[in-house]
């Protein structure tokens, strides 16, 4: 068995502040990524990261200007936990050896169980990212 401290998460921080991002801007936008960090406690050097991975998906929009600001470019009927998550690189990965690039040499050998393993436990979480929008998930 575990004790507390030897815990693992599977996800990283920058993908929860993602989240907790969305959550923010699905209430009022366009939203400055220093009135951001400031109402979900988010610390100022992760913010600006993870606006820009989330610019980058396509899944935030910036306005210059004085009335500016961060805000959703998709409709969040659209936008899956999935989607965010892969706004993150290598965000998504049970295990290292899932990485396409991975020099495994267990990933040549067509009969490696344990890859095998790994690959179906990644396709049900992936599936289960999936399965909820984000608006069905954000705080009304």
């Amino acid at each position: 068995m575990l004790r507390q401290e030897e815990s693992k998460i599977l996800l990283i921080k920058e993908v929860e502040y993602a989240f907790r991002v969305l959550n923010e801007l699905n209430k009022e936008s366009p939203l400055s990524a220093s009135e951001i960090s400031k109402r979900q406690e988010i610390p100022s050097p992760f913010i600006y990261r993870v606006l820009k991975k989330l610019e980058s998906a396509g899944i935030l929009v910036i306005k210059r200007g004085v009335q500016g600001g961060y805000s959703i470019k998709r409709d969040c009927h659209d936008l899956t936990l999935y989607d965010v998550i892969c706004a993150f690189e290598n965000t998504f990965l049970v295990i290292e050896c899932m990485k396409a690039e991975y020099d495994c040499c267990h990933n040549r050998d067509i009969g490696c169980k344990l890859h095998k393993e790994f690959e179906r436990l990644q396709s049900i979480l992936q599936n289960e990212f999936k399965r909820n929008d984000l608006a069905a998930l954000f705080d009304e």
